[in-house]
């Protein structure tokens, strides 16, 4: 059980995440998108985009389709960033990783939208796109505010940690008899908010490549091309198969790929631990932890961990993971009992 007074702490840390992460966003959106809606009237129809090396335009996009792709994606990650903040309510857990995640989406917004907003402003009062000036400019500007705002963000979090419980248990290794064989094989499948979230992402990338299509706009391809990206990643995430047999400890997608191998000759050991996505890892998926262990991480709770004699610890969430890490535990010693 989570004492009171670091229930109180990550309660004041989920507060100002939100106030960081989610609300600040929203409201440079805001006027982000009011500022792009005003200067339509004074910008050319079709605007510049994009910008080659030598600083000339060279991809351009109808101008009312700057504030809509601004509201898009402001809007867009503040939500998605909410939304990994509220996969931990349950847990009560908290960490420097969603610390990380409150500065980075308070940067990254901030220096997307100075980025546009400057580049659209250097173009009112133009009659051709072509005579826009360079995004030098604005590059500086919005790297500076991006800067500044994430570490304004980091700083104004609160240095809060707190674990549910997910200390290592180590595992207790299931009786085998000599020259028995076993095998275990389970189905882990990612959390309904985070496919709600990757279906949600999804569907809005393809909206916006037809939109894009429709109007003539250049920038249809780059989001077909995001909708195709989170398309394959919600069939290589979504449901994994994991398995316990002599040959170690594996885990592969439905669609065959990517698939992880752990051979028991390169497990140092093997426990059970418990994860919370968000607070751990930053997210579900194939995911970096600041601890240094690489997760595959697709719903909170208990989760097979294993050290590897060479690189990093690895971490797969699936249920029954006491049954899978013991006979994984069982299979080692064998291995090891059975060494000249």
């Amino acid at each position: 059980m989570t004492p009171p007074a670091a229930s109180g702490d990550v309660r004041r840390a989920r507060r100002t995440y939100a106030v960081v992460a989610v609300w600040i966003p929203v409201l440079l959106t805001t006027v982000a998108v009011t500022l792009l809606l005003t200067w339509l009237p004074q910008v050319p129809a079709t605007v510049a985009t994009h910008w080659g090396r030598g600083g000339e335009p060279d991809g351009f996009a109808p101008a009312w389709s700057v504030p809509l792709l601004t509201a898009a994606v402001g809007f867009g990650l503040a939500a998605l960033f909410g939304v990994i903040a509220l996969g931990t309510r349950r847990s009560g857990e908290w960490g420097p990783t969603l610390r990380f995640l409150g500065a980075l989406s308070c940067g990254t917004i901030a220096f997307l939208l100075v980025l546009v907003t400057v580049s659209f402003a250097m173009q009112r009062g133009l009659t051709d796109a072509n005579d826009s000036p360079s995004i030098g400019l604005p590059l500086i500007v919005g790297l500076i505010s991006g800067a500044v705002a994430g570490a304004t963000a980091w700083f104004a979090q609160p240095a809060v940690t707190v674990s549910g419980g997910s200390v290592d248990a180590p595992a207790s290794a299931v009786a085998l008899a000599e020259g028995e064989r076993a095998a275990w094989l389970r189905t882990t499948t990612m959390s309904r908010p985070a496919m709600t979230a990757i279906a949600g992402v999804t569907l809005l990338m393809a909206v916006l490549a037809a939109v894009f299509g429709v109007s003539g706009g250049e920038l249809w391809w780059l989001f077909a091309a995001l909708a195709l990206l989170f398309a394959v990643l919600a069939a290589t995430t979504f449901v994994l198969r994991v398995s316990v047999t002599e040959s170690g400890l594996r885990v592969r997608s439905l669609a065959g790929v990517p698939r992880f191998s752990v051979p028991l000759a390169e497990i140092r050991s093997v426990s059970v631990v418990r994860v919370d996505p968000a607070a751990e890892f930053g997210g579900w998926g194939f995911r970096l932890g600041l601890d240094g262990r690489f997760g595959i991480v697709l719903h909170a709770g208990e989760a097979i961990q294993v050290e590897r004699r060479h690189g990093r610890p690895l971490v797969v969430t699936v249920d029954d993971a006491h049954t899978g890490a013991g006979l994984l535990a069982a299979l080692i010693t064998r291995a090891q009992t059975a060494r000249p």
